[in-house]
């Protein structure tokens, strides 16, 4: 597999005010780089301001296997993470795995 076989599906939300991703960014972006042959995650970034909360979305995306849907990454997340936003983070997370799920849903050769 090359980076040309992978595919980049993002996810965004609109976060509460006092983030400052928020002045940053307007709304919160999760991204997630799948080999749509494996549905595995090999990267996830997110607009997170500082590189640990990134770092720390990388360390529950990476490497799971979205057949297995997307409910077990984000339960670690809900039982690790206490700051600001969790649900807005939370719903990038899903909107980014709906967008594979429409991918996959597409047919599209790999």
């Amino acid at each position: 597999m090359t980076l040309d076989d992978t595919i980049i599906c993002t996810g965004y939300s609109r976060l509460p005010d006092g983030m400052t991703a928020k002045n940053l960014y307007g709304v919160m972006g999760v991204g997630f780089e799948v080999d749509p042959k494996t549905d595995c995650i090999l990267n996830a970034s997110s607009t997170f301001v500082t590189n640990m909360c990134t770092d720390f979305i990388k360390s529950i995306f990476t490497g799971h296997d979205l057949k297995e849907g997307i409910e077990g990454p984000i339960e670690r997340f809900e039982r690790r993470y206490f700051g600001l936003g969790k649900k807005a983070i939370v719903a990038a997370m899903r909107d980014a795995y709906n967008q594979y799920s429409i991918y996959k849903s597409m047919n599209v050769p790999v």
